[in-house]
């Protein structure tokens, strides 16, 4: 809620007036005006400026879009998780991880988990028709919860950090090589960087996340980039709208390794984490090639985790016969409502 400036008016030193918008809050004050007129008129006052302040309460809540999910047992919260959107539009909701509190000894860990993801998905909008859960590896009782509640594993991800950084070797090879090559991306390369990311989404993925170019504008900070060579895309670092730690950045590439980047991946990152040496660089798994270079160049791989996704195609498919123990990508495969479901995105060309 918008907080109230007060003006403080000195008389002298020991007299001091302060000046507030009138609120609810001050309805102690109007008990001691003798004048009833006056004191219906700062009665409306009142609920007039307070609901000013919660509509301004409401829309920031509106634009936030997170929800909390509590487990209570025994007048204790126990248990909690939080939803929000990873797109505008809504479809696609990410599920935190279930953090557990206190354990009761009459309340199975694993009952507690399935509890919390279940409610998340009965509260959700009707547009909704994706949900996301990030799971370490390690973590079994929340991917077989998951998995008992229809989740499918999508991906799994590497998230990479840079602890120390060699600044007199970035000092040398700046002599002889400069990071022009890592733009910023504005409106002059949006367009194409916009095409580089779509193209480079499998077409499952492209479908869950529904993605906008407003969400992938959203992605674009001041650590964010693209290496570009005569308008054609290289890789890009973008921050990560899956997580709700602010630090991620998804480093994509092309679906096959392209010798150009031999020679300024690593300076690319070592800069990057020389301004933000907190941030962690994600990468899919499936990008061997990526993740080789980035292990031989001195980076760590500080924990993987394995993306599960349930979508209400996949839900309805499943109620069909023979289909149970189909892949996510044969199901979306042969769904096929016109021609092909998911193509490709068209190149967008600038105006």
């Amino acid at each position: 809620m918008k907080q109230d400036t007060n003006h403080v008016l000195n008389y002298n030193d020991d007299k001091k007036a302060t000046f507030e918008e009138l609120h609810i809050r001050h309805l102690n004050l109007l008990l001691d005006l003798r004048s009833k007129k006056l004191n219906n008129w700062f009665l409306k006052m009142a609920i007039i400026n307070t609901f000013d302040d919660l509509k301004i309460f409401l829309n920031h809540l509106k634009k936030n879009k997170h929800k909390c999910i509590i487990a209570i047992k025994e007048k204790k919260i126990i248990g909690y998780l939080n939803i929000f959107p990873l797109n505008d539009k809504g479809t696609c909701l990410k599920i935190s991880n279930p953090n557990l509190i206190k354990i009761n000894s009459s309340i199975n860990e694993k009952d507690l988990i399935v509890g919390l993801i279940k409610k998340a998905i009965s509260i959700t909008d009707m547009k909704t028709s994706s949900w996301v859960i990030n799971s370490d590896l390690e973590n079994n009782h929340l991917i077989s919860s998951a998995r008992e509640l229809g989740f499918q594993p999508l991906d799994k991800v590497k998230l990479w950090s840079k602890n120390k950084i060699n600044k007199s070797i970035n000092n040398a090879n700046k002599n002889s090589y400069s990071i022009d090559e890592f733009q910023k991306i504005n409106k002059l390369n949006f367009i194409n960087v916009l095409n580089f990311i779509r193209s480079n989404q499998s077409p499952l993925t492209r479908a869950i996340l529904d993605l906008s170019q407003k969400d992938i504008s959203n992605r674009n900070d001041l650590n964010s980039g693209a290496v570009i060579y005569s308008d054609s895309v290289l890789c890009t670092i973008l921050k990560d709208i899956n997580f709700q730690d602010s630090r991620i950045y998804t480093l994509t590439i092309g679906r096959c390794w392209d010798n150009r980047l031999n020679p300024i991946l690593k300076d690319i990152l070592n800069n990057f984490f020389e301004k933000s040496p907190q941030s962690i660089i994600k990468t899919h798994e499936e990008n061997t090639e990526l993740n080789s270079y980035l292990e031989n160049s001195g980076f760590t791989d500080k924990f993987q985790e394995i993306i599960l996704v349930r979508n209400t195609i996949i839900r309805n498919e499943y109620k069909q016969t023979n289909k149970i123990n189909q892949s996510l990508e044969s199901i979306f495969g042969k769904l096929n409502p016109q021609g092909n479901a998911y193509p490709s995105p068209f190149p967008l060309k600038s105006k």
